[in-house]
């Protein structure tokens, strides 16, 4: 036979593993008018653990696809921007959801719009360009919603940006990409440290320990750690220390689900003592076993133990 049968075996081979590959990939396609909010909603996605990529060329979509699928652990959650930028957008547009389909992968696409009065405003106030050519900003954003308009009526979710805050906004792609009875999975770091070593810069909470008894007056417990289960029971032996700890469980068990519900991704809690090494880490570590059961990520550092 001729030397191409068994080159287009290998080639039909190959693409048949590559499909049983990508078809568990959750490929998300952001589209829409500019200005609609594409650039805060691939923000948003990122957070919520996509691997964002803006601009992509729409005909390089298959190729970035194949080395997405090469790399390391294999990145399953794709948000890929495509907009009018993208030479042949139009006319491509279409025809690359077929041939997505074709190798088992369904995209969710999500089409941004919002009224020409709104985006002309948005356009004044960022005195950016608008990527098509037009003599006015209003006839470029007229231009723009004609040659998207097959593409809008192929998209799985149309969000109208006109009168959503930013925080609206992250709701409307929460609940299109998570479903409305689902929320977004909450890092939560805590992080135990010294207060003469100076704050750690990225607290959402803060919580001082310095009222606790402090085993460093102890010289059996100086040198030990908050790990020592000496330091921990003189931590705790005074009725108000577990008091505390209790009520600030109760706390944090209160505002994880309205941090969450804002759209929060990351909740960091800084637990203070004086040098770092006893009473934070203590209730720290406390604080992480107690969140562990209920959260999905839940990290604890602490940062001044060795100082």
């Amino acid at each position: 036979m001729c030397p191409e049968v068994p080159c287009r075996a290998d080639r039909q081979y190959k693409r048949e593993a590559y499909v049983g590959v990508v078809s568990s990939l959750d490929l998300v396609i952001v589209t829409g008018l500019s200005g609609a909010g594409k650039t805060k909603t691939m923000g948003y996605l990122e957070d919520l653990g996509y691997y964002a990529m803006d601009n992509l060329p729409i005909s390089l979509m298959s190729q970035f696809l194949d080395l997405a699928s090469q790399t390391d652990g294999r990145i399953s959650k794709i948000a890929v921007a495509l907009d009018v930028r993208s030479s042949g957008f139009k006319t491509q547009f279409h025809s690359m959801l077929q041939r997505l389909r074709a190798r088992d992968v369904h995209p969710r696409v999500i089409f941004l719009d919002a009224s020409s009065r709104v985006l002309v405003n948005r356009f004044s106030e960022t005195r950016r360009r608008h990527p098509l050519p037009g003599s006015t900003v209003s006839e470029s954003i007229r231009n723009e919603r004609e040659l998207l308009a097959e593409v809008r009526d192929l998209s799985s979710v149309i969000i109208d940006t006109t009168d959503l805050t930013v925080a609206e906004l992250k709701d409307r792609v929460r609940e299109a990409i998570l479903g409305s009875q689902q929320s977004q999975a909450l890092t939560i770091n805590i992080v135990s440290f010294g207060y003469k070593n100076g704050l750690p810069i990225d607290l959402d909470l803060l919580f001082d320990v310095r009222f606790l008894p402090n085993p460093y007056y102890d010289e059996h417990l100086a040198h030990r750690t908050g790990f020592d289960k000496g330091v921990i029971l003189y931590v705790l032996r005074e009725p108000y220390a577990r008091e505390f700890f209790t009520r600030l469980a109760d706390f944090v068990d209160f505002v994880l689900p309205r941090y969450q519900e804002e759209g929060k991704s990351y909740l960091t809690v800084g637990i203070g003592c004086t040098g770092g090494r006893h009473r934070s880490v203590v209730i720290a570590n406390m604080l992480y076993h107690h969140l562990k059961p209920q959260a999905k990520a839940v990290h604890v550092f602490h940062r001044d133990l060795q100082k």
